[in-house]
């Protein structure tokens, strides 16, 4: 997709469904309003703000379909449940980009619609387009993440006397274009304090504009992120900037910028596959007791009645599950389940899967992946098989709402399942990010109040009580009750012992040098981003974390004997339009201005997309560490 034109839809019709302010949780009745909507033809305002949260959508059907996985494979977060093919760096198309287009849209017209109106009500109303900078910023930041050139600016804009052939904004005019945004959001709401006339139409902040004030501020620690290797200075004046706000940062659980459009909503309708967590990161989150393993990936099926039943019919278990089982010997020799070894439930039920290309053909490597159907199982008196994963994968229900889960338990037992209708919940940046981002700004250098060692243990604390947080709201399997049937199970939720536990161990303590603290806290970004995977892989990319021959969480080759034979991609493919497109001729010199390769048998091969980078991405290469 290279045009805004593609995928121009009717405002007309747009405009009229938003006037509806169709949301379970933030509508105002019609009947209160004493108007017909069939005779409505000048949209409210509120509600086309409410239309306009609704397109913020950074984690979309498309992006988890086409782009995430891939993402979060490449620097190794994940890997797919069958592992890692020798194609794993290759990609040939991707759903993300131009997330921001529909947002532009509400954006644009509700600051033309202020326009049209009296001057009472203008002053009511002219701090709404204000609002939506923040979210405009926060998804063409992605957009541009992995393209580099946008059309921003000028885009969107031909219903309102502007061109329908939108320039392409550069990163560099990009950066300038952000904080120039967020710089006017945050000077109205600090000086004018104007008075919200929002109320719940607004259904992330429900109208608390000092958070908003938050949020775009907090907005500018991402955008000095991603200019840290190529402007350092200008990255840490930004944060020193910042930091003297009025408005603050998100500081707080209550702050976090928490997305749920309704009680029935479930993100999107259509399902995806989910890769399994990487063994090295999983290990990394047991072994440091990082609960938001809990809540990021989803518990195995082997509990205790699971085990049990592979002991019952003498088949074997893998072996890293079977370490962590207590068991005796009855009178026949057969094993019975006593316990869980430590450190017990839940995280016995958390194992990850190497990422090295081509295991799943290794016969040394079956118990992880099982290709031939016949480890992973048990079967019913009947001779039918029942199929079992050891592994975690990434949890399905984080991402999206509404699923049914079926809690695991032996052939001839009667399904327990999971159904209740639950609306999902997003975390889309929080008071976790914003403390970590500053430990690492502090690290390098920037003007801030507090030491690294303060936003760190913060930041982690905050990551976690985030994630529980959402994980309540979303009710998780394991979450709100345990599984009926195991009295070995234990709830996900969070305690305050596994908190004080979890920040006594070292990788959450700075007491190394300037280089093993900085990997210290580029691990906790990393963690923090796991359900964001664009934020994941700008992190890896401009961190070079997971560091090879680390001693905390290393960076494996994906062929330890061709070494760096897998050049992973630094962007993504782009693709000449057709030469009828009105945007052809701007377009192609978009790519060409940044020597991208647009066409041909090279567009799209990894070492192209690992050469041509886009502007701000001057980082190291992947698992080498920080920059020097």
């Amino acid at each position: 997709m290279t045009a805004d034109l593609r995928k121009y839809k009717n405002l007309i019709s747009v405009l009229v469904f938003s006037g509806l302010g169709l949301f379970n949780s933030c509508i105002d009745d019609f009947a209160d309003l004493n108007s017909n909507p069939s005779t409505i033809t000048k949209p409210n305002i509120r509600f086309l703000f409410t239309q306009c949260e609704t397109a913020f959508q950074p984690g979309d059907y498309s992006q988890w379909f086409y782009g995430f996985d891939y993402m979060s494979n490449w620097v190794q977060a994940t890997v797919p449940g069958g592992g890692n093919s020798n194609k794993l760096n290759v990609i040939t198309q991707t759903g993300c980009g131009y997330q921001v287009n529909e947002l532009l849209r509400y954006a644009n017209e509700i600051k033309y619609q202020v326009s049209l109106l009296g001057e009472a009500e203008k002053a009511k109303h002219e701090y709404i387009p204000y609002l939506c900078n923040p979210m405009l910023v926060y998804l063409s930041m992605e957009d541009a993440d992995m393209y580099g050139s946008r059309q921003y600016s000028e885009a969107e804009m031909a219903r309102y006397g502007g061109t329908l052939k939108p320039k392409y904004d550069t990163q560099p005019e990009l950066f300038d274009l952000w904080l120039k945004q967020l710089d006017e959001t945050i000077q109205y709401l600090t000086e004018k304090k104007p008075v919200d006339i929002l109320g719940t139409q607004d259904f992330v902040y429900k109208g608390n504009l000092a958070k908003w004030a938050k949020f775009a501020n907090s907005l500018k620690l991402r955008i000095a992120a991603r200019l840290i290797n190529i402007d350092k200075e200008r990255a840490i004046k930004i944060v020193n900037d910042a930091s003297k706000s009025p408005a603050g940062f998100l500081e707080t659980l209550e702050d976090d910028f928490v997305y749920n459009k309704g009680k029935r909503d479930n993100n999107w309708n259509n399902d995806i596959s989910v890769a399994a967590g990487s063994r090295q990161l999983i290990n990394f989150m047991i072994n440091n007791r990082d609960p938001r393993l809990f809540y990021i990936f989803q518990k195995n099926d082997y509990n205790s009645n699971v085990v049990q039943g592979f002991f019952d019919q003498k088949r074997a278990l893998p072996s890293y599950v079977e370490k962590n089982v207590e068991y005796t010997l009855d009178a026949n020799g057969k094993k019975v389940f006593k316990n869980w070894k430590e450190p017990g439930e839940p995280w016995v039920r958390y194992y990850g899967l190497p990422c090295q290309v081509e295991l799943n053909k290794n016969p040394a490597y079956d118990e992880y992946f099982d290709p031939n159907n016949s480890i992973f199982c048990l079967f019913a008196n009947d001779g039918a098989k029942k199929t079992y994963t050891p592994i975690a994968y990434r949890n399905a229900e984080s991402i999206k709402g509404l699923l049914t889960y079926t809690y695991p338990d032996v052939p001839g037992v009667k399904p327990v399942q999971d159904k209740e209708p639950y609306g999902w919940y997003g975390l889309y940046f929080s008071a976790g990010e914003t403390n970590l981002l500053r430990a690492e700004f502090k690290l390098l250098g920037a003007t801030l109040p507090k030491t690294a060692q303060e936003y760190l243990s913060a930041g982690v604390e905050l990551s976690v009580r985030g994630y529980n947080n959402v994980a309540g709201l979303n009710h998780l399997p394991y979450y709100d009750i345990t599984y009926v049937n195991d009295k070995h199970d234990k709830s996900i939720k969070l305690t305050e012992a596994q908190v004080q536990d979890m920040l006594t161990h070292d990788v959450y303590k700075l007491t190394g040098s300037q280089d093993e603290n900085l990997e210290k806290v580029y691990i906790q970004q990393y963690i923090h981003y796991l359900m964001a995977p664009m934020d994941l892989f700008v992190t890896s990319r401009r961190s070079g974390i997971p560091m090879s021959g680390s001693t905390l969480l290393p960076y494996e080759q994906f062929d330890p004997v061709l070494g760096d034979k897998y050049l992973i991609p630094r962007r993504f493919p782009v693709s000449a339009p057709n030469q009828s497109d009105i945007l052809y001729d701007i377009t192609i010199a978009a790519y060409e201005a940044q020597n991208y390769t647009y066409s041909g048998e090279a567009f799209n091969t990894p070492s192209t997309l690992n050469s041509q980078r886009v502007w701000y991405d001057k980082g190291p290469d992947f698992g080498k560490g920080p920059k020097k």
